[in-house]
């Protein structure tokens, strides 16, 4: 059995030790939460995405699951469904797959500096668009296959510290501003977010009022840039669900 845990996989692994299955066990996070660490106890291996988060021989650090696809973007076509030109660099802002209401906050306040300095792709999330229109301006209720084509053309990342996006940013190597959502379980996005901020991966808004100047500032400083894609590179795990393939399919666990 193979869980990502949570409480709603926590029955389905002490029915597998209780049937005595083989039980392994991923963490996404950079903290685990009661249902996961109980789990841990249980299972014959242990995965986890960031360091240092469960101490244990059974431990394998894989870093979390990467559709590879996302890097395979077009960028002629991103730019059309945009109406974005080369001019100006491009910023992709969202609040997670759902959006957030605070980041589209954000946006609105800080909305005539942002498209004066860049272009600005904004994943609103469904009946959360703000009422703001510029050409410098695309907003979306979600990305789904556009995604790709749309990262294409993306140079600055602004968004939240799940770490399913945080990996993709790794993967892709973009420069990102991190607003973490203070209300998730654990506190696990700002713990995510201050792993990617100490290895100089990511930057965190703690101030809503620095978004543009961050912004500003990152986008005009190349050696900080390749400094953080440097960063990037070294959390990526571009071979994780082989890893986890690999470990599933190991005899001592069939």
């Amino acid at each position: 059995v193979f869980t990502k845990g949570g409480f709603v996989g926590f029955p389905v692994a002490v029915a597998a030790w209780l049937l005595r299955r083989p039980l392994i066990l991923h963490e996404s996070d950079s903290v685990m939460g009661l249902a996961n660490r109980l789990t841990a106890r249980m299972a014959g291996a242990v995965c986890t995405a960031f360091p240092e988060v469960y101490s244990s021989p059974k431990t394998t650090l894989t870093g979390n699951p990467v559709r590879r696809s996302i890097a395979q973007g077009d960028r002629t076509r991103g730019y059309s469904l945009t109406g974005f030109t080369r001019d100006l660099p491009v910023v992709l802002i969202w609040g997670g797959s759902q959006g957030a209401q605070e980041v589209n906050d954000l946006v609105a306040a800080n909305f005539n500096d942002l498209v004066t300095h860049f272009q600005v792709v904004h994943v609103t999330g469904s009946g959360k668009s703000i009422a703001l229109q510029h050409p410098h301006y695309y907003p979306v209720d979600y990305l789904a296959e556009p995604l790709a084509d749309i990262y294409s053309i993306t140079n600055f990342v602004v968004g939240r510290a799940g770490a399913n996006s945080l990996f993709e940013l790794a993967f892709l190597q973009k420069p990102n501003i991190l607003v973490p959502l203070a209300s998730a379980a654990h506190d696990h996005q700002n713990r995510n977010a201050r792993v990617f901020e100490k290895a100089g991966a990511s930057l965190v808004l703690r101030d809503p009022r620095e978004l543009v100047g961050t912004l500003v500032r990152l986008s005009g400083d190349s050696i900080a840039q390749q400094r953080m894609r440097d960063a990037l590179g070294r959390l990526a795990q571009p071979d994780c669900a082989r890893q986890i393939a690999q470990l599933i399919l190991n005899p001592r666990f069939s």
